[in-house]
């Protein structure tokens, strides 16, 4: 996708950044220690600061957003974080890019371990083609770790929902259907996920975390939200 088509659709985007503002982060069990991993979407830096801890001075994070301010802001604090955890070096960086080219923010073929998204892929300006890129980036055998909402359709238009939750945007109401994005794993080359933690979410959360949000109107699909694993 051409660099000013992305830009043009994450400018559009009204709200703060969508459900990922919210940043519940369900981390794996397994060990992160020493691992590199990719934070897409990563807003202003909080998530990467937890995850930098979970890997440890031998790890190394690199968190990657669209909206330069945010990285900015994420950059800043920094020495706070470091100043958290108690580490001696730095094993975090931030990067301005778009899920979509994650070539443009130095992120390297099979250059990471894991790949982390939370909660944010229903709002990027194509779902698949993000997805592509973040299985580009791991190394063979590496995991994406996804929070994905997604929709249990009842008999509404769901094509016309997703249309309308997108220009909201409401990224709840915006999800992919469990088939949809089962697929989608599987053409960017993901193995079949392997699902941890769901539970139930309402169209109003789909948005800021300090308030309900504008939903799409007669939608009767209801929602989930799943932690998944899928590996390279």
């Amino acid at each position: 996708m051409e660099c000013d088509t992305l830009r043009r659709h994450y400018e559009s985007l009204s709200c703060e950044g969508g459900f990922e503002s919210r940043c519940h982060m369900e981390l794996p069990e397994r060990s992160l220690v020493g691992a590199r991993i990719v934070n897409v979407g990563c807003r202003r830096g909080k998530g990467t600061y937890k995850l930098s801890e979970q890997v440890g001075e031998g790890g190394f994070v690199v968190g990657v957003d669209w909206n330069e301010a945010f990285v900015e802001a994420a950059r800043a604090d920094v020495p706070r974080a470091l100043e958290r955890s108690g580490f001696t070096r730095c094993n975090m960086a931030f990067r301005v890019g778009f899920p979509e080219d994650l070539a443009a923010a130095g992120i390297e073929d099979g250059w990471a371990d894991f790949v982390y998204l939370n909660s944010s892929l229903s709002l990027f300006a194509s779902p698949s083609r993000a997805l592509e890129e973040c299985c580009r980036v791991l190394a063979p055998g590496g995991v994406l770790l996804a929070e994905v909402p997604v929709a249990v359709p009842g008999g509404a238009d769901r094509a016309a929902v997703v249309a309308a939750a997108r220009a909201l945007p409401n990224a709840v109401q915006a999800a992919p259907t469990f088939e949809e994005l089962f697929a989608w794993l599987a053409a960017a080359g993901f193995a079949e996920p392997v699902v941890g933690d769901e539970r139930p979410l309402a169209p109003e959360e789909g948005s800021a975390p300090d308030r309900p949000v504008p939903t799409v109107p007669g939608d009767d699909a209801t929602y989930r939200l799943l932690s998944l694993e899928g590996a390279r």
